[in-house]
């Protein structure tokens, strides 16, 4: 199970919807926008950045409004939990990126349940210093494996809820392993970074 197929085990099991997940993922690269990816045996991780310039600040409303690389004009809600706000100044170059990874891991877990929980950290410039920040989710889901075909390739797990999924292993040889009863635990971790800074000369 590689790349993003393992997403769907998330989606599909416990509903979880990430946080702006599918526009992020519809991103392509383009005037300000850049695009990474990789993946591993078991795991596969995402990262697009993007930039755009401040064109104006209405600190009354807590508004900023940005212009785009390719040019569009978008105005933002700066809410309460913004700090430094009046150290924005037209000019400054706004860059946001979000990351995506999930990893994959089969394990015996005899007696334990399908399970899904959500963590989340924040973190905040200093007061004083220009607008910064991070914002970090972490799905851990545990589901269980319910039927193994060999022939077709396949594995059916079966999430916290009673949802169950049937999804096609690539390499054969993994299914050696995997064992009715046993467990998945899928690691799905999104995050944005946002920073302000001068614009450089």
């Amino acid at each position: 199970m590689r790349g993003y197929a393992l997403l769907v085990v998330v989606v599909a099991l416990c509903g979880v919807t990430a946080l702006g997940c599918a526009k992020h993922k519809e991103a392509a690269a383009g005037p300000g926008v850049s695009v990474s990816e990789s993946q591993g045996e078991n795991s596969a991780s995402r990262a697009v950045t993007a930039t755009a310039t401040v064109e104006d600040v209405d600190l009354k409303a807590r508004e900023v409004t940005l212009r785009t690389a390719d040019g569009e004009i978008k105005r933002i809600h700066a809410g309460d939990e913004v700090r430094n706000l009046p150290q924005v100044r037209k000019g400054d170059v706004v860059t946001v990126t979000y990351y995506e990874s999930i990893a994959l891991a089969l394990r015996d877990a005899t007696g334990e349940k399908p399970s899904v929980t959500v963590t989340q950290d924040m973190e905040r410039a200093p007061l004083g210093a220009k607008p910064s920040g991070s914002v970090t989710q972490t799905t851990t889901l545990k589901a269980k494996v319910t039927a193994v075909d060999k022939k077709k390739q396949t594995v059916t797990l079966e999430g916290p809820k009673g949802g169950s999924v049937t999804i096609k292993v690539e390499d054969p040889k993994k299914l050696d392993t995997v064992v009715v009863g046993h467990i998945v635990e899928a690691v799905y971790r999104e995050a944005m970074v946002v920073s302000v800074d001068k614009p450089t000369k």
